[in-house]
Order: structure tokens, then C-alpha cells, then sequence
């Protein structure tokens, strides 16, 4: 099931989904004033990213990708998930009101997907508060805001599904599940309860169709991780995370049974690292831990949760069973050791070099043949360039442009070759210009659109 998890930020991978809808709860009056406020706190983010080649002896493609984010200071403070700024070449923001600014990483989190960008626009921004989520209940009404399908800012309503959901995505997930409308686009952006206040961070969506949108199951960060991940990347002492080195599942009742533990809760210890404090502490492979500083955990991943909270250096009281009874053990918290290079985003030269290269759009274009006239059913009298592919990854796929269209006409000027587009594209991209003007031909409808051609703000 988790494989088919999709993260949310991915607003060019979206396709039509002829599903049904998802239904979830209808939005209620005061909804709308808790969505106005909110919404001015929430923005839209915008950036380059580097896609490997899908085929051999293919260059890799720089592609336009939209994801959500929200102010939690009014300096300029903005969190997102990590996974938006991984392999970014530079990050914008749109604010609400249609405001663009240009936005640096402060910091990403080493294993929870988190990241803090700073934007300075020289005036106090609308912020949003952190709420409670470790005082929600399923059932309790949420809203997620945000940029899904790189349409722009969204609201929906729901509920929470269900609490301490495991994705199997980090030793630590707790994530809330909502039927509130998580889309592509979607990542980064807040779920946010009655009070108006900050519940999760949306990060995922499950669908079993890998190119399929929202069905009515969708995942967020929880605030109270959100909360203490922050605040420890803005932290300029840069404190450590707390590490024991061992690695943990959770006890069954099956496994409960065959080692005589009275307990159906807490871990057991599958690895252990040689270079980690629990060797010192003299843990063992099988030991069950039970509690932590007297209390009490009820799985494997609330333990984890717990150390990583703790400070280094910091003595830690185990209680583990052991031989058959419980003994006490103490570990000292070591520091975490896996820390993402770079805070995710791509080095300057390489960021440089992908700015300066032609953008490739996606389209993968051919002449207009009698066979692909009967195989689409384009009209006998239209001209242009037929688009024969859409990239899996790509603002073309986004914008709705599907095999079958064909391309009229680029900036103005009708085009009747795959190289005529080629050659608007590469002056675009030489003249510095943010978009290109390309109209449509789908089978119901001429429309134009605009591929995305520099970095935006270049």
C-alpha cells in the first residue's frame, strides 16, 4: 500500500482522473472567516527542479514544479516540506495577494520532511499560529489551504480520519490522516482546526493509480513534531538531534507471548549500531523497551519520537525486559548523525548551469500525418505540430496538454514544424523572457497557455 503513497507537492505530474469524487465534510459558516484569515498566511511556492533522464543518453531536464508553504513570523519565516526545496535551483513565493518574492533556505530537517525558507519583502507579514494536534480526536472538522494543481490557492474542508498514522517514510511518522482535498501542489501548506491555528502540515496523499489525484485519503506532519523541528532548525545554537543508535518495531502480541512480556505495547530491538550509545549501554538484540523516563510508550516509533526530543548529552532511563523480568538501564543520548547535505538545494554551479541551459517542455512534437488526423481525430483543415508525448514530470502535463493537441501557434506566430517551436522556445529562453505563449488545439477547444521558459524573476 505505502509504495503507492504520492507526495503533494508535484503539481505537474497531476493528470485527469475520471474516479469518482471523494466527498468530504461541507464547509460550514464559520469556516469561511477562518479561511479568509488564514489564507493570507499561506503562499504559493514556486521552483526549478532537476529531473534525472528517463532514458539513456538523455540530458536531465530542468521543470517547473509549484508547492505550498506558510508565514509563521512576521519577518518572513515560511515552512514548507523538505521534499519541495530537494534538488531546487532557486524558490519564489506568491503571496495571496499575487505578490512574488524571492525566498533562501534557512534550514531542512534530517529526517522529518520539513523545511524553513526566509523571504524579505521590507514590511510585517500575516503570520499563522501552531495549534494542538495532540489534543485532536477523530471526527474533529480541519481545512487545508494551499496551491494544489498549481491552480492557486485552494481551501477544503474535512475531518480527521484517523491519528499516528505509519507511512513506513521515517522512524518517526505520526501523521494525521484527513479527508480534506490534498492534491498535488498541496505540500507544504496547513491543515488548520476551528481555532484558525496550525494542526499539521499536508506532506502526502494515497491513491493506488500512480498518476491519480485525490481520493479521500490524505496525510499531514503533525504540529507537535512540526512545532519542535522548527523551532530547533531556527535555533542558532543548531542543537543536535538525540540518537541511542538502535533500530526498533513494535511488539505483537504473537512476539509478547513467545518472550513471556507481560506488556503488548512498547518496542524490541531489531539492530543495534556498533558506533551508537547503546552499545555502551550494554542494550541488547531482543531487549523490549517499555518505558522511558517512567513512561510509558506505545510503540516503536513514539520511542524514537521521545529520544530524538531529548538532548545530547542527556542521560535517558531506560526500562527494558529482559530474562524474563524488567531491569533498568541507562544510555546516554548521542548526536543524530544523518544530516541532509547541502539543506537540499542544488550547489551554485550547478544551479547556474541548469538556470543556463534550454528548457526542455516536455512536449515531445511530430508533423501532422493523415494517421495521426484519423488516430485523434484532428480536423482535415487545422495546422500546426502535433504533441505525440507528454513527460511523466512536467508543467505540460499540468497545464492539461495531452497527446493528440496540436500546437497553433508560439508568441503570436503560427508554427508548422516541431523545429519552428524549438526555435521560439531557445529565443524565449535567450531573451530572458518568464513565459511562452502557446495556443492549444485540444479536440473541444483552442485555449492558450504559458510554458514556463527562465527562472522565475530572471
Amino acid at each position: 500500500m505505502y509504495k503507492l503513497l504520492i507526495v503533494a507537492f508535484v503539481a505537474f505530474v497531476a493528470m485527469p482522473c475520471f474516479q469518482a469524487p471523494a466527498s468530504a465534510r461541507v464547509m460550514e459558516s464559520g469556516d469561511a472567516a477562518i479561511a479568509r484569515q488564514a489564507t493570507l498566511a499561506v503562499v504559493n511556492i514556486a521552483t526549478w527542479k532537476i529531473h534525472a533522464p528517463t532514458k539513456p543518453g538523455e540530458a536531465p531536464r530542468r521543470v517547473k514544479v509549484y508547492a505550498s508553504g506558510f508565514i509563521i513570523d512576521p519577518s518572513g519565516i515560511i515552512v514548507t516540506n523538505k521534499h519541495v526545496v530537494e534538488g531546487a535551483i532557486d524558490l519564489h513565493v506568491i503571496f495571496s495577494p499575487g505578490d512574488r518574492a524571492s525566498a533562501r533556505l534557512l534550514a531542512a530537517a534530517a529526517m522529518v520532511d520539513l523545511a524553513v525558507l526566509k523571504v524579505d519583502v521590507g514590511h510585517p507579514l500575516p503570520a499563522l499560529k501552531w495549534g494542538d494536534s495532540d489534543a485532536l480526536q477523530i471526527g474533529d472538522p480541519l481545512l487545508t489551504i494551499g496551491n494544489p494543481l498549481g491552480i492557486g490557492m485552494s481551501v477544503s474542508a474535512g475531518i480527521v480520519s484517523g491519528l499516528n498514522r505509519d507511512l513506513q517514510d521515517t522512524p518517526f511518522d505520526s501523521y494525521i490522516q484527513t479527508d480534506a482535498a490534498i492534491n498535488h501542489g498541496n505540500s507544504g501548506g496547513p491543515l488548520i482546526d476551528h481555532d484558525g491555528n496550525v494542526v499539521g502540515i499536508d506532506t502526502a496523499l494515497y491513491n493506488p493509480e500512480e498518476n491519480g489525484g485525490f481520493i479521500g485519503i490524505g496525510f499531514a506532519i503533525p504540529s507537535s513534531t512540526a512545532k519542535f523541528v522548527v523551532d530547533h532548525l531556527l535555533d542558532p545554537r543548531h542543537p543536535k538531534l538525540g540518537w541511542l543508535g538502535i533500530t526498533l518495531q513494535d511488539m505483537t502480541q504473537d512476539l509478547a507471548e513467545a518472550l513471556g512480556v507481560p506488556y503488548r505495547t512498547g518496542a524490541i530491538i531489531s539492530a543495534i549500531d556498533p558506533s551508537g550509545p547503546a552499545i555502551q549501554a550494554a542494550l541488547r538484540l531482543g531487549d523490549v523497551l517499555e518505558k522511558i523516563d517512567g513512561v510509558q510508550q506505545d510503540d516503536s516509533r513514539a520511542f524514537m519520537r521521545s529520544v530524538v526530543m531529548m538532548s545530547v548529552g542527556t542521560p535517558v532511563h531506560l526500562t527494558v525486559w529482559r530474562d524474563g523480568r524488567e531491569q533498568e538501564i541507562t544510555a546516554t543520548v548521542a548526536e543524530w548523525p544523518n544530516y541532509m547535505m547541502g539543506g537540499g538545494m542544488l550547489g551554485s554551479k550547478m544551479a547556474e548551469a541548469m538556470i543556463a541551459k534550454e528548457p526542455d517542455p516536455g512536449l515531445r512534437l511530430s508533423p501532422i500525418t493523415d494517421e495521426a488526423r484519423k488516430q485523434y481525430g484532428i480536423d482535415p483543415k487545422l495546422t500546426g505540430v502535433l504533441v505525440s508525448s507528454v513527460e511523466q514530470d512536467c508543467e505540460a502535463r499540468d497545464l492539461g496538454i495531452v497527446a493528440g493537441d496540436v500546437v497553433v501557434a508560439v508568441q503570436g506566430g503560427l508554427v508548422s514544424t516541431p523545429e519552428d517551436i524549438r526555435l521560439a522556445v531557445r529565443a524565449a529562453h535567450q531573451e530572458h523572457r518568464p513565459f511562452l505563449a502557446v495556443l492549444i488545439q485540444a479536440k473541444a477547444v483552442a485555449r492558450w497557455v504559458s510554458l514556463s521558459i527562465d527562472s522565475p524573476g530572471s
